[in-house]
């Protein structure tokens, strides 16, 4: 489904990933971890072109990025975002930012677009809220409308930057509840998160980045039992120590 290969990228002089290279299976559940600045939230960004790369190739669906748009538009339509903020239209209702890239971009019907935007709040449990504002609701009843945002554009995969860190804690659960729901259903998913439980219960990898590279992956059993990497023990003992 997405394949990176020997990828770098820089800022200037700050090379943010450093030959990273990841392969993931259809289907497959991976879980991005690591310390602020680490690359986890660049390596994704660079999936769906939202940061452009310096070295090396990645492969999304079948289509080989590059600066043209129609292949950034084609990967766009494969692949879902949801972001730290929840990036809603706030002049706009639920329903009304949901059906928008459908419609621009998918070209479906208005009536076809709000069957499918429907269908998505209610899978996110969140149908009766369709015509609120993003004002009128809670932190995580905006992120679960992001999540059905970009389900709306029936996407073969979806990326998750740390998805709940906006929250306030006893919203957590309910946007998790979410993605673990997709998980199930078998959605391709890349999500960069401290909730160390959520890996545990969802990921088929768990990959822990450090200055720009995949310093260790591995089955979450693995990795949580028996980490390779003096860097990844000290990152778990810290973040475990908190939780």
């Amino acid at each position: 489904m997405i394949e990176m290969r020997n990828v770098d990228k820089w800022y200037g002089s700050f090379q943010a990933l450093k030959d990273v290279s990841l392969t993931v299976l259809p289907g497959e559940k991976i879980v991005l971890c690591g310390p602020s600045g680490s690359g986890k939230s660049t390596l994704i960004r660079c999936i769906n072109h939202l940061e452009t790369i310096q070295k090396g190739e990645i492969v999304v669906a079948g289509h080989r990025l590059s600066d043209s748009q129609k292949v950034v538009d084609a990967v766009r339509r494969e692949v879902g975002m949801v972001f730290q903020q929840f990036n809603l239209f706030p002049h706009k209702t639920v329903l009304e930012n949901c059906i928008l890239a459908p419609m621009r971009v998918r070209k479906l019907s208005r009536a076809d677009a709000e069957a499918t935007a429907r269908r998505y709040l209610e899978r996110v449990r969140i149908g009766n809220q369709a015509e609120k504002y993003p004002a009128q609701l809670s932190g995580g009843q905006q992120q679960r409308v992001a999540i059905a945002r970009a389900l709306c554009m029936e996407p073969k995969a979806m990326l998750f930057d740390e998805p709940t860190s906006a929250l306030d804690p006893e919203m957590v659960k309910e946007v998790l509840d979410t993605m673990v729901s997709l998980a199930r259903d078998g959605m391709t998913m890349i999500c960069v998160t401290h909730e160390m439980g959520f890996a545990r219960q969802v990921a088929d990898r768990v990959i822990f980045m450090s200055d720009g590279e995949i310093i260790e992956e591995n089955d979450p059993e693995r990795f949580f039992s028996n980490p390779t990497h003096a860097r990844t023990r000290a990152f778990l003992g810290e973040i475990l120590a908190h939780r």
